[in-house]
């Protein structure tokens, strides 16, 4: 059975669709707008971390790395899925196994330092630069 809506109706019905648009496409915008907060404090990090290595201070690599992991929750399954193409088979796994390597390497420049190992340190970096690298490649693409 057809029914008939009013003109009335009809201008409320699409405005309610508008107005739901509206609101997910803010949240949208917004949910982007972490992800790229996040990701520059990620970046903040590294070079913190990068320009430690360089210069020899195992106190700013140290700050990097609790820096670095403080953020890195934004690639856990949880968020991941939410930012990440819908479209990619199996995208947020491949996020969420970049974070649990990170967080080893990271965990691992620690302990390099403490034993005053700036050499393992600094290949720890370039690990963690590797895992950064992989998920930009493979995800950022689109």
């Amino acid at each position: 059975m057809i029914t008939k809506y009013s003109t009335g109706k009809k201008i409320t019905l699409i405005l309610m669709a508008l107005l739901l648009s509206s609101i997910l496409s803010a949240n949208d915008i917004a949910d982007r707008a972490k992800l790229k907060s996040t990701m520059r404090d990620i970046l903040k990090s590294m070079e913190l971390i990068q320009r430690g290595g360089f210069y020899a201070n195992p106190q700013q690599m140290k700050s990097g790395v609790n820096s670095l992991k403080k953020n890195l929750s934004l690639l856990d399954a949880k968020h991941a899925k939410t930012y990440l193409p819908h479209d990619e088979k199996y995208a947020y796994k491949f996020a969420v196994k970049r974070e649990k390597m990170i967080t080893m390497y990271a965990d691992d420049i620690v302990e390099s330092l403490k034993t005053n190992n700036m050499d393992d340190a600094l290949e720890d970096y370039a690990q963690i630069l590797k895992q950064c690298s992989s998920c930009h490649l493979r995800i950022r693409k689109n």
